[in-house]
């Protein structure tokens, strides 16, 4: 099939959602070549992705991920994570000043809507350059990313919040890696990413890259039984809520997909300079986020709250913008959110302690023939 497709694709044909998902599956089970899959992805991209291919690809990735079960509340809080390509690592560049990224404000937000009182999981991956993914981040702030689905379910059952580490996740992807790497260039990969989160959540906030995807992506996410969501582009900061400039969001809910312009002035906030959301590595973007989380003021607590305002507007806990600005405020200067943090700091370290003891248990007795003890 994936001989067909790269033919018809080339020839800036569309393929059915029937016809990618055929493709993916030979792509996920290593039946296409390198060769097949490098060519078939360039072509996808040089024609532009539907969002029927796009849908058609992601059912087959998350039909193969590991799946969480963690109810139908939870919110997913989702971004191009930064990859392999070199496309993305010097678009993320472009973000810098003097060769400085800004941080990661997606995992900040997720802490404060976490504080709130939303259920929220976060799908992210470690970087494949020298920036920060929010892998990296979280590990850096003490979260323990090394646990099993049963304590995930846990985790966010308990504490409201949990973080989910790409390897958890088998999709069948993972020799895709070195093709994206050689290629260099932003695919359909890139698109399908933030859509694998296992948690099953019917509510989500997906950050892209490219303001013309904001309406394709809203469509694939309602294809896949997203039952309300926001697709986000903005100025500079790219797939996050903007501060600097205004944003595209497009929403769906009850069915319909509309799109609209917003800007940090209207919501009351100001306007900033890129230069002030700045980041660094990973040790640096942590202490940014605890800082924000402690109730520090200044434009990276604003761009946080701005983010965190228009999830709590899809969750149905804010009528507006502005009423999600005031729970987000609210979130940080009750000291609910850094509580979160602490929270789940402990959690992740005490199951994962546990897990460790049981492992070096089971090995000692593959090893001796009976138990040692702990």
């Amino acid at each position: 099939m994936i001989k067909e497709a790269i033919s018809r694709v080339v020839s800036k044909g569309d393929l059915t959602e029937g016809e990618m998902g055929q493709v993916m599956k030979e792509i996920t089970t290593r039946s296409a070549c390198p060769e097949q899959i490098a060519s078939l992805i360039t072509a996808l991209r040089m024609k532009g992705e539907t969002p029927e291919e796009i849908t058609g690809a992601a059912r087959v990735i998350k039909d193969k991920a590991s799946v969480i079960n963690i109810g139908d509340e939870v919110v997913s809080v989702d971004r191009e994570e930064i990859t392999v390509e070199r496309e993305t690592i010097l678009s993320t560049a472009k973000r810098s000043v003097k060769g400085t990224n800004i941080f990661n404000i997606s995992t900040a937000t997720a802490l404060v809507l976490a504080g709130g009182g939303l259920k929220i999981a976060k799908y992210g991956r470690k970087s494949g350059s020298p920036l920060c993914g929010s892998a990296d981040v979280v590990e850096a702030l003490g979260i323990n990313l090394d646990m099993t689905v049963t304590q995930l379910e846990r985790c966010i059952q308990e504490v409201g919040i949990c973080f989910l580490y790409e390897p958890l996740v088998q999709s069948g992807l993972e020799h895709i890696i070195a093709i994206r790497k050689k290629i260099g260039l932003r695919t359909i990969f890139n698109l399908l990413d933030p859509l694998i989160n296992p948690a099953g959540a019917r509510i989500q906030v997906l950050g892209i890259y490219e303001p013309g995807l904001t309406e394709t992506m809203a469509t694939v996410l309602k294809n896949l039984g997203i039952e309300r969501g926001l697709v986000v582009h903005g100025e500079d900061t790219l797939d996050e809520i903007s501060i600097t400039g205004k944003t595209k969001v497009t929403e769906f809910k009850d069915g319909e997909i509309k799109s609209y312009i917003i800007k940090p002035e209207d919501l009351g906030i100001k306007r900033r300079r890129l230069v002030e959301i700045k980041g660094g590595d990973r040790e640096r973007n942590a202490g940014i986020i605890r800082e924000i989380l402690a109730g520090g003021r200044g434009a990276r607590r604003d761009v946080t709250v701005l983010n965190a305002a228009a999830v709590f507007v899809i969750a149905g806990r804010a009528r507006d913008f502005n009423e999600g600005v005031e729970l987000a405020n609210q979130s940080i200067d009750s000291g609910e959110a850094f509580n979160k943090l602490e929270i789940l700091i402990e959690f992740t370290n005490v199951e994962h302690s546990y897990l460790r003891k049981a492992y070096d248990v089971e090995m000692e007795h593959d090893r001796g023939g009976h138990f040692q003890g702990l």
